[in-house]
């Protein structure tokens, strides 16, 4: 079979993505993208893109005897990954990095690498799977709901999706490990990777923002829907929608608050009880849909989170049931059972309105926007 270039994290997942498509008959080109620096002292099992993570990347390409190459893709990761989450903490919204990376590096950098190598096909380690409908390439979710990835890479095109191929969206992560044992890869019982892994190296998302943009992390008051200051939080780059811990709470309250809405320029964050935080309706910011919409969808607004049944109308989303909060910067992922349909970026977040309140009291932000009607 042809030569197909498999990015090799340094994990087991990509090892096990190399060793099956290897027993498959393919010809397999390990390639491991070089992101960020680690820290030495922070080194941990499941970074994925580290000096260690480079190191077991090698190590897996020998033991399977594939060809391997590095790619040193740390500046484009810090433009398009780093640099703008921060920025987005800055102006208190709440980026999905692991987006920004799949779509603005990962996935375009693979591709083009290909290109240059004249290898047509490209493989990763990604829990997802790819369906065929109406003659073009739609992702769908993998078959280990545990283990799926469709969330992160929602906006993958038909044209991406036919060079690309997910062996292990077909397998469970036991499954997985159990190959890698038989094989004998090193690798085997290695700790998964984790979210904002470059984040990790720096002790955390927030204490990264806060030392890339040092007035995040002045404290500022707490304060509740009548006006009152009932405590301090540590800084925005430590606050999200949604949070009540770190905060440090003047006294306690009858009815327990929650992080309702942060103000960068004051410092200001606003508190409120959790039924004023439900999430109505949002508007997404550059959404992509790789096939019309059905009259009812269902949208996850978290990695491997929930599904919440919702309405589309332009670039509006509206909630037939009230959905957990939800923060401006957050990725807001369509399907129609196991097939995703697209999504956006939280742009406007309508939150709060219960369903026997009158019209009246409704935000008026839909009806402007020429969004669905109330909820």
């Amino acid at each position: 079979m042809a030569k197909i270039l498999v990015a090799l994290s340094g994990g087991v997942d990509s090892a096990v993505t190399a060793l099956l498509l290897k027993e498959a008959g393919w010809e397999p080109v390990g390639i491991h993208l070089r992101l960020f620096d680690s820290d030495p002292e922070s080194l941990a099992e499941g970074v994925c893109c580290g000096d260690q993570a480079a190191a077991d990347a090698r190590m897996v390409a020998a033991q399977l005897d594939i060809p391997f190459y590095v790619r040193d893709l740390r500046d484009l990761f810090r433009e398009h990954v780093v640099e703008p989450t921060v920025e987005g903490y800055a102006r208190a919204e709440t980026p999905n990095p692991c987006v920004l990376c799949n779509h603005q590096v990962r996935i375009p950098e693979l591709l083009r690498l290909a290109d240059n190598l004249g290898i047509p096909t490209v493989a990763t380690g990604h829990y997802v799977r790819k369906i065929r409908q109406g003659g073009e390439w739609r992702l769908a979710e993998a078959r280990d709901p545990r283990r799926d990835q469709s969330y992160v890479l929602y906006r993958l095109t038909p044209g991406q999706l036919e060079r690309l191929e997910f062996p292990m969206g077909e397998l469970t992560k036991d499954q997985a490990r159990a190959r890698a044992r038989a094989a004998g890869l090193f690798v085997a019982e290695k700790a998964s990777s984790v979210d904002l892994c470059f984040a990790k190296t720096a002790g955390g998302i927030g204490r990264m923002v806060a030392s890339m943009r040092p007035e995040t992390s002045r404290p500022g008051p707490l304060v509740d829907e009548e006006g009152r200051v009932v405590g301090e939080h540590p800084g925005i780059a430590f606050v999200t929608v949604g949070q009540r811990r770190g905060l440090r709470w003047r006294s306690t309250t009858p009815e327990r608050k929650y992080v309702a809405e942060v103000a960068p320029e004051t410092r200001e964050v606003r508190v409120a009880p959790r039924a004023q935080l439900v999430t109505r309706a949002v508007r997404l910011a550059d959404p992509v849909w790789h096939e019309p919409l059905p009259p009812v969808a269902e949208a996850r607004l978290r990695y491997q989170g929930p599904r919440f049944p919702v309405h589309t109308e332009g670039a509006w989303v509206r909630f037939l049931e009230p959905g957990p909060p939800l923060a401006c910067g957050q990725a807001v992922v369509l399907y129609d059972g196991d097939r995703v349909l697209g999504g956006g970026t939280a742009a406007e977040v309508v939150r709060g309105a219960s369903e026997s309140a009158p019209e009246a009291q409704q935000p008026q932000a839909l009806a402007a926007a020429g969004s669905p009607s109330s909820p």
